[in-house]
């Protein structure tokens, strides 16, 4: 059974929905940037040819984030501007995810855990609008969103 980014974010939704712990929580903010990692790694071989790596050799999610804010692809072409935008969007989740993970001290609200969600809609709004794939998704990022808890 193959696993898609949708189901990651059902599953951060479902875990906010539900969470009495802040440890639900975390873990909420972590499927929600996984979703988002995947979407926009699924963005980046949507294009016709891989961004330029613009630092230091990287691990797997900042080569991804380098080439999406480096495309090589013509500028006058509408996923130039969207490969940044996704790039910008995906790292301030990781961000988000690498504390909830790593910064134990801190703590996480449900509120917090439902902007990663939103910023991931966002995501996929965004590629959905602006020259990219359709996300394999049931149903429209709009129709997705939860009110916050």
């Amino acid at each position: 059974m193959s696993v898609t980014p949708k189901n990651l974010l059902d599953l951060s939704q479902s875990l906010i929905g539900t969470a009495v712990d802040e440890a639900t929580v975390r873990c909420s903010i972590g499927r929600s940037y996984y979703a988002a990692f995947h979407l926009a790694k699924d963005f980046h071989r949507s294009l016709s040819q891989p961004g330029a790596l613009t630092g230091r050799s990287a691990g797997v999610h900042e080569t991804l984030y380098q080439q999406l804010e480096s495309p090589t692809i013509s500028k006058t072409d509408p996923k130039y501007a969207v490969s940044k935008k996704v790039a910008a969007i995906a790292r301030d989740l990781k961000r988000v995810r690498a504390a909830a993970d790593y910064e134990l001290e801190q703590t996480f609200s449900k509120k917090v855990a439902q902007q990663a969600i939103d910023d991931t809609l966002r995501l996929i709004a965004l590629i959905e609008s602006r020259g990219g794939q359709p996300v394999n998704a049931s149903t429209s990022a709009s129709s997705q969103r939860t009110p916050p808890q």
